[in-house]
C-alpha cells in the first residue's frame, strides 16, 4: 500500500483556477506501462475522494486528480452561463499540459467517464490506456422535452437552483455516505466527508458549486459521442457495479463502439466503485496498466 500523501497544484484553464492533487511516482514503471494516471471524478464529487484508491495503486505510478470546475476547490463559472462538457475537456487539456509526464492513462468515473471519452477520442495518440468506471454518458433524452427543459433552465438562472441541505457536522456527512454506499467503512466515510464538505458560517455543506444543480438546456444524444468512442485507439477497461442505478438499455451498444476493450463487473457494489471497493478496483487497474 502506498503511504505518500498528495501535494496540491493550481493549474490555469483560460483564467479559471483548477486544484489538482498530485501523487508522485516512485521507481520505474514496468515496460510498456504508462507513467501517469489521470483520475477524473463524477458529478458533485471531487479529486480528493480518489485517495483510498490511490493508496492501493502501484508506487511507480504518478497520479493526477483534479477537482473539475465547480467542484472541490476549483474555480466557479460566471452566473451568465452553465457548465459545459466541452469546457471540462479544455480543463483536462490544461492539466495534462501543465503536469503530465511520460505516457498517459486516463480513468473517468460517471461524469468523468464521459469527459474521458471526449478527451481520449480527441487526443487518441496521447492516451495509452483508458478506464471507464460506470461512465459512458447519461441516458438518451427525448427531444420533445426541449421546450420544457429550456423554460426550466431560464427560470433557474433567474431564481437560482435549490442547494443541498446543510449538515450539522462532518459526522452527519459521513453517515449519509455510509448509508448510500454500504461497503464504505466508517473510517473511509469520514475521510470522504472531509474531502466533499466544508464548514461555512457554522454549517457543514458540500463543496461543489450549487449551480451544478441548474440542469442544462441541452438534451443528451448518445450519437454525439459515437465518433469519439470510435476514435479511441487504446485498450479500454470498462467497470460496472451490480447495485448501481447506472443501467441504460444501450450501454452495451456504446461499449461495442470501442475497438479494444475488456469488462469487469463487481456484483456487490454500487455506482461509487472507488468509494466501496478501492482495493479491488486498484487491483484490476494495476493489472490492466501493466498488461
Amino acid at each position: 500500500m502506498r503511504q505518500d500523501d498528495p501535494r496540491t497544484e493550481r493549474v490555469d484553464s483560460a483564467g479559471l483556477s483548477l486544484r489538482v492533487h498530485v501523487w508522485e511516482g516512485h521507481g520505474e514503471p514496468p515496460p510498456g506501462a504508462p507513467r501517469t494516471l489521470l483520475l477524473l471524478h463524477g458529478y458533485l464529487d471531487c479529486g480528493g475522494t480518489f485517495a483510498p484508491l490511490v493508496r492501493e495503486l502501484p508506487p511507480w505510478l504518478r497520479v493526477l486528480a483534479p477537482d473539475m470546475r465547480g467542484h472541490g476547490e476549483s474555480g466557479r463559472i460566471d452566473r451568465s452561463t452553465w457548465y459545459h462538457f466541452s469546457d471540462y475537456v479544455r480543463d483536462v487539456r490544461a492539466v495534462v499540459d501543465a503536469l503530465g509526464e511520460g505516457s498517459l492513462a486516463v480513468l473517468g468515473h460517471s461524469m468523468g467517464g464521459g469527459i474521458s471519452v471526449l478527451f481520449a477520442g480527441t487526443y487518441a495518440e496521447e492516451v495509452v490506456r483508458l478506464v471507464l468506471v460506470e461512465g459512458l454518458g447519461p441516458p438518451e433524452e427525448d427531444l420533445s422535452d426541449g421546450p420544457a427543459r429550456m423554460a426550466r433552465w431560464v427560470k433557474e438562472l433567474a431564481d437560482g437552483p435549490r442547494g443541498s441541505r446543510p449538515f450539522s457536522s462532518y459526522d452527519d456527512v459521513a453517515s449519509r455516505l455510509a448509508r448510500q454506499n454500504p461497503r464504505v467503512t466508517p473510517e473511509r466515510a469520514a475521510e470522504l466527508a472531509g474531502w466533499l464538505a466544508e464548514e461555512v458560517e457554522g454549517e457543514v455543506r458540500y463543496r461543489h458549486d450549487v449551480w451544478h444543480r441548474a440542469r442544462t438546456p441541452q438534451l443528451y444524444r448518445p450519437a454525439r459521442y459515437t465518433p469519439f468512442l470510435e476514435a479511441i485507439s487504446c485498450p479500454v477497461l470498462t467497470v460496472t457495479g451490480g447495485r448501481s442505478w447506472y443501467k441504460w438499455p444501450d450501454l452495451e451498444a456504446r461499449r461495442a463502439r470501442l475497438a479494444t476493450r475488456r469488462h469487469v463487473h463487481f456484483e456487490d457494489c454500487g455506482h461509487m466503485v472507488h468509494y466501496e471497493v478501492p482495493s479491488l478496483l486498484a487491483g484490476e487497474i494495476a493489472g490492466f496498466l501493466e498488461s
